[in-house]
């Protein structure tokens, strides 16, 4: 690669991606690292009986009440 291309702010240029190269790396080593101490958490909570809202069983879901009320004005 010649950097005689990039003309006379080519160190600029350069710089410029490498920082965002580093930035988008320490973001992708932050977010893994997050979600391995938050799946151990999770684990430990799960293993000591504490279970998620997630897999309760629910009432009617708000599309259901949203649709039952849009049939009964339609029906007017």
């Amino acid at each position: 690669m010649d950097f005689s291309e990039f003309g006379r702010h080519a160190e600029y240029v350069i710089a410029a991606y490498a920082m965002a190269a580093l930035v988008i790396a320490v973001l992708i080593i932050w977010v893994r690292s997050d979600k391995s101490q938050l799946d151990k958490e999770m684990q430990a909570l799960e293993a000591s009986g504490i279970r998620r809202r997630s897999t309760r069983r629910a009432g009617p879901s708000v599309n259901q009440v949203v649709s039952s009320g849009a049939d009964d004005k339609s029906e007017s």
